[in-house]
């Protein structure tokens, strides 16, 4: 998602969001939404795309053994550093893989000894529309019968506000080569810039639409339906829950939202109509 090119500040920032905040709401909230609905005590995890390990060192305290695995090294670096210093070293396993290799590294890894959960926390939003189904697709590959995929904090591209990337409202419902044009706008200087020496870079060549999508793009419920088999009624848990609901506090566009899809007959899960889809899906 370009982190390698925002400079000090913004790396700096990032290591305070990812070491702390990131870690600490997931112990407070996300890991007692997921552990509500399927009890994590004892059970297997393989988190797609781990990062340096803030939710995986959080769900490694109440969980088995989590297996991370990231295309970024010296991430994985970061994470087995953070699990050793919260005194998890023996509960977490991790693999660094090439992007192309990731996902049929996982597969292969766990064809025959299933998780119980596969975890994607903030993921699915950075991945081009192919691999986000490939990565749905081997998640339910590698899951027990009757484990649970869990998605985190992967923004709503039906909500009007780009709360994730650009902090512009419809931002993420235009095209790609919209968006380009639309960037120099947004208030998040990091972004703006990140994609303004991008587009120079590029010179006269194609428009660096992977890299903004790197950034992040929003998902919808259309891609879930796309992967599993009647979704919704798949889903155990979802940002409707209380704990979710105290992290990501109710927005006006949620309800309207909720309007449009009574006033058309489309009868979805609450989960889908939340800023952020965060979802509990058994497989």
């Amino acid at each position: 998602s370009g982190w390698e090119e925002g400079g000090e500040e913004r790396y700096a920032a990032d290591i305070d969001r990812h070491a702390f905040k990131r870690h600490d709401s997931t112990v407070e909230y996300i890991v007692p939404w997921v552990n509500q609905s399927f009890p994590l005590e004892g059970k297997t995890i393989v988190e797609v795309g781990c990062g340096t390990g803030s939710s995986t060192a959080a769900f490694a305290k109440f969980s088995g053994h989590v297996f991370g695995y990231d295309i970024a090294g010296a991430s994985v670096e970061g994470a087995k550093a953070r699990l050793a210093a919260h005194g998890l070293a023996d509960r977490a396993t991790f693999c660094a893989a090439e992007p192309q290799a990731l996902l049929k590294t996982i597969e292969e890894r766990h064809r025959e000894e299933k998780a119980d959960v596969v975890l994607m926390f903030a993921l699915l939003e950075h991945q081009t529309l192919a691999e986000r189904l490939e990565t749905l697709r081997i998640g339910q590959a590698v899951t027990k019968p009757g484990g649970v995929i869990v998605i985190a904090e992967t923004p709503n591209r039906l909500t009007y506000f780009d709360h994730h990337t650009s902090q512009l409202p419809f931002f993420h419902m235009l095209p790609l080569d919209l968006q380009l044009l639309i960037a120099k706008e947004s208030p998040r200087r990091d972004f703006r810039e990140n994609i303004r020496l991008k587009i120079e870079e590029c010179g006269d060549g194609d428009p660096p639409l992977e890299h903004l999508i790197r950034w992040g793009q929003s998902v919808s419920f259309h891609e879930f339906d796309l992967a599993f088999d009647n979704v919704d009624s798949r889903i155990i848990g979802s940002g409707d829950h209380p704990n979710i609901m105290r992290l990501r506090p109710p927005k006006s566009e949620e309800v309207a939202l909720r309007s449009f899809m009574e006033e058309t007959g489309i009868k979805r899960h609450p989960g889908f109509m939340r800023y952020f889809l965060d979802l509990i899906i058994r497989v």
